[in-house]
């Protein structure tokens, strides 16, 4: 585990090194934030705890920047501000976590512990936003709305993926990514707002996280599913949809909904209710059309690859028979782009 201390007050900065060296933690200084920035573009660093007050670039600046750039890492403002305007700038900036100095060296292992325990999520969570927020610049009111609306977003994400790390499914992390990125696409080109385009591209990655329920002999079967085996399957919606329904996040709750309705068809063929027409919502009728795209592009343990010219003919002629109409008229206002994804 590497940590970053980056802090302009020589002894502070002594004192945390010596701390986290007798925790065993593998330490590396930085005296302001744009050396700061210079050592993680030849470092891979783990943890940042981060002074906000410093000269050259301060700690509010260089969060953002270390956040423009696609740096993975978990950043923990460390400050003498203990109002809530400090905290809520150093939220926007895109810190993890926020200490009062006088530091209390217990609360801070207690932390970095914590951060440490998450790492893995912090890593996807903070690659996602980055995905999402490099493909259109967000407006400060949807921005400010999305904080608003999730702020316990972290914790709850944290603990259902803590749940989802027992358990394996069978897609990789590459899909999620790509049906986030595609179903955010077309959410846009459908002219939905930018809040609700925002939640469907953070929640559809977990649109098949009900499938931790399903039995790997189901599951990885690199065989077409016998019938009792293919109503099993069918259960990961419900699964899913569990999971979610229950946060208090903007962002779950879209998920929950992606995940119980985006295999349902426009005919009313589809399940697990046998939602027609304009019953799905238009979440999951856009996730229908993104996770089945990728799918049929996709190697799979049961099937080889499609090409995704292929692929989209084949959605094109099952328009307003298992995909809504205007979804896939969305989709090939986009085509270029997404030939060129795949």
């Amino acid at each position: 585990m590497k940590i970053m201390i980056v802090e302009d007050d020589i002894e502070s900065r002594n004192f945390l090194v010596k701390f986290l060296q007798s925790k065993r933690y593998e330490v590396i200084e930085a005296e302001n934030g744009k050396k700061a920035l210079e050592i993680l573009k030849s470092n891979e660093v783990d943890i940042v705890l981060m002074d906000i007050s410093m000269p050259i670039m301060n700690g509010l600046e260089t969060t953002k920047r270390i956040r423009d750039l696609g740096y993975p890492v978990v950043v923990i403002m460390l400050t003498a501000y203990k109002d809530l305007d400090m905290m809520k700038k150093s939220a926007f900036a895109g810190a993890d976590d926020y200490i009062t100095k006088p530091i209390d060296l217990s609360e801070l292992y207690a932390k970095i512990l914590l951060a440490e325990k998450y790492l893995p999520f912090h890593k996807f969570r903070h690659s996602l936003i980055v995905s999402l927020f490099s493909e259109k610049e967000l407006s400060q009111k949807t921005i400010e709305e999305l904080i608003n609306k999730n702020k316990d977003f972290t914790m709850e994400i944290l603990n259902i993926m803590y749940k989802v790390s027992e358990y394996r499914d069978d897609e990789t992390y590459e899909h999620t990514l790509r049906v986030g990125w595609l179903s955010g696409k077309l959410a846009e080109k459908l002219g939905l707002d930018e809040l609700e385009v925002s939640e469907i591209r953070l929640s559809s990655p977990l649109h098949d996280i009900g499938k931790i329920g399903i039995p790997d002999s189901i599951l990885l079967k690199p065989a077409k599913l016998f019938p009792y085996e293919y109503e099993i399957m069918k259960k990961h919606t419900l699964i899913g949809y569990e999971i979610l329904n229950k946060s208090s996040s903007s962002i779950l709750k879209k998920g929950a909904e992606i995940a119980l309705t985006h295999h349902e068809r426009w005919n009313g063929s589809g399940y697990p209710k046998g939602l027609s027409g304009k019953e799905i919502p238009i979440s999951g009728a856009i996730v229908a059309v993104a996770d089945s795209i990728d799918a049929m592009a996709s190697k799979r343990p049961y099937k080889p690859e499609r090409p995704i010219e292929e692929v989209l003919e084949e959605i094109k002629a099952l328009s307003g028979k298992f995909y809504n109409p205007d979804v896939v008229n969305a989709l090939f206002e986009i085509r270029e782009e997404v030939v060129k994804k795949y």
